[in-house]
């Protein structure tokens, strides 16, 4: 944030649309995901006047994978129900962006620490 007298130049993210029984194409869990844009603003005694370097995003619940939608796309979002992923671009794989950190059962599909030889959810060796 930057603030002058009685102007001052800010970031926001403002919610625009909750998605529900999404399946997340980078943990495979059944979730859902908050569509909101992301922009930078000047205001005047605190009165938002003018935005600009507007960026829409969708961002998953279950693991906190980041998609970035082009401005065309995110006008259908607004509307449409299903996400197309293949329309999104991805900006974070999620887990905190460390994914090399966790690994994926081959029997029962649950995420756990990379560094453990078995699942702690079903007890299968890694």
């Amino acid at each position: 944030m930057f603030f002058i007298g009685i102007f001052g130049i800010e970031d926001k993210e403002r919610p625009i649309k909750e998605f529900t029984n999404v399946v997340c194409p980078s943990c495979g869990r059944l979730t859902s995901a908050a569509f909101f844009e992301h922009y930078t603003y000047l205001h005047l005694f605190f009165i938002p006047t003018f935005r600009w370097n507007k960026h829409y995003y969708v961002k998953l619940r279950c693991c906190g994978a980041l998609y970035e939608a082009d401005a065309a796309y995110a006008e259908q979002l607004k509307t449409a129900s299903p996400i197309d992923f293949s329309r999104l671009k991805k900006i974070s794989s999620g887990f905190g962006g460390f994914d090399d950190m966790f690994a994926r059962c081959a029997n029962c599909g649950e995420t756990f620490d990379a560094s453990f030889a078995y699942c702690p959810h079903c007890g299968a060796k890694k």
